[in-house]
């Protein structure tokens, strides 16, 4: 089963069209232009970084699911042999002790002596 990559969002392709926006009004202005106020400064510098940081989170978290999928993808082979072999063991005791054995009930078979026997119901008419 292959999980969902995230793709860039529209929320960061819009910060990108912003930024854009931002560096051409630095650069038609000659100066740094500050959008938040003097504690929390909010300039293409900042806005650049955040969005670089996410876009890092973005890959990092695609790179962590194609590792997922890989361990999905061994676990479900190994869960398909351990499958097989049960199986295999099932009918290997079935061939080599029986079927209303206690041995063959021990790897998990069901004995023929267990068995529900099928009733029959009458049909009753009215």
């Amino acid at each position: 089963m292959a999980f969902k990559e995230k793709q860039k969002s529209a929320f960061i392709a819009k910060a990108e069209s912003r930024l854009n926006g931002m560096q051409l009004i630095d650069t038609n202005h000659s100066a740094v232009i500050n959008y938040g106020i003097e504690t929390q400064p909010l300039t293409v510098k900042e806005y650049a970084e955040k969005i670089q940081i996410a876009e890092g989170k973005r890959v990092e978290y695609n790179r962590i699911l194609k590792t997922a999928d890989e361990l999905s993808n061994a676990y479900e082979a190994l869960e398909a042999e351990i499958n097989d072999m049960s199986r295999k063991i099932l009918a290997g005791a079935l061939s080599k002790f029986g079927a209303d054995s206690d041995e063959y009930e021990q790897v998990g078979g069901t004995r023929t002596s267990d068995r529900k026997k099928p009733v029959r119901k009458t049909k009753v008419t009215a």
